[in-house]
């Protein structure tokens, strides 16, 4: 009687023992795919710049989120000159307005949107009594620079869907409208330049189940002490048979 149930319960640790070691399993993985695009830097103003981004391929796996990224900057080139009779503090002030606009109204519009700023002064002495933005009353400025950097993240199903197509694009429009100038001064000759680009990225974020395979697996400890107690079970019942 001891016996039986010495094997019943070693069964049973068995059993258990190849259900964990060879159960199947799926393991969810969450990836990301990004495309990019861009408008080279180009003479302001810019209206409607298409950006073209590749949608979501669904046979990939399921869409959780879609991260749009937008950048874009204004750079601007001043030479000045003060004419003025008194020394003066002469002011480049270069902004202007960025935008980035969903061609179809999907994503609510303006996507991004901001009037960006920046500026650089100096201090003029009296006309020199020449115009060539150098000297002690004259100053050339490079490369100042305005920018907007910006996400938005998307999670909702229609948004989602929006960005589902193998093969299909989703298109934005980018606007730039500038507005620079050089201050300070009652008489100022001045030449100003100014130039825009963007870049826009879309990241997908999608659930992809792949087949996990179980590491080779060593038996443990206890199923060890277990066939070990088997075996001596065995040698026991013989010494009793012979007996």
């Amino acid at each position: 009687m001891i016996r039986s149930k010495f094997f019943a319960g070693l069964t049973a640790t068995v059993a258990f023992t190849g259900v964990m070691a060879n159960a199947g399993v799926a393991n969810a993985l969450i990836k990301t795919q990004t495309f990019t695009d861009n408008v080279d830097l180009s003479p302001t103003d810019i209206t409607d710049a298409l950006l073209s981004l590749q949608k979501f391929d669904g046979s990939l796996g399921e869409l959780q989120s879609v991260t749009v990224g937008f950048g874009g900057q204004i750079i601007g080139d001043a030479q000045v000159e003060s004419l003025d009779a008194q020394a003066q503090t002469i002011t480049f002030s270069l902004g202007g307005t960025l935008e980035l606009v969903e061609s179809s109204d999907t994503l609510d519009n303006p996507t991004f949107e901001e009037v960006v700023g920046a500026s650089d002064s100096f201090d003029a002495t009296a006309f020199d009594g020449n115009i060539n933005f150098g000297g002690t009353s004259g100053k050339s400025f490079q490369g100042l620079t305005a920018t907007l950097d910006g996400e938005n993240i998307y999670d909702d199903q229609a948004v989602l869907d929006f960005f589902t197509g193998a093969g299909g694009t989703v298109d934005f429009l980018f606007s730039t409208f500038t507005n620079s100038q050089v201050t300070g001064a009652a008489n100022i000759a001045s030449i100003i330049s100014t130039q825009s680009g963007a870049n826009v990225s879309v990241t997908y974020a999608y659930l992809d189940e792949v087949p996990v395979t179980p590491p080779a697996s060593t038996p443990e400890p206890a199923t060890i002490l277990g066939l070990g107690l088997f075996a001596g079970a065995g040698i026991l019942s013989k010494k009793k048979s012979a007996q």
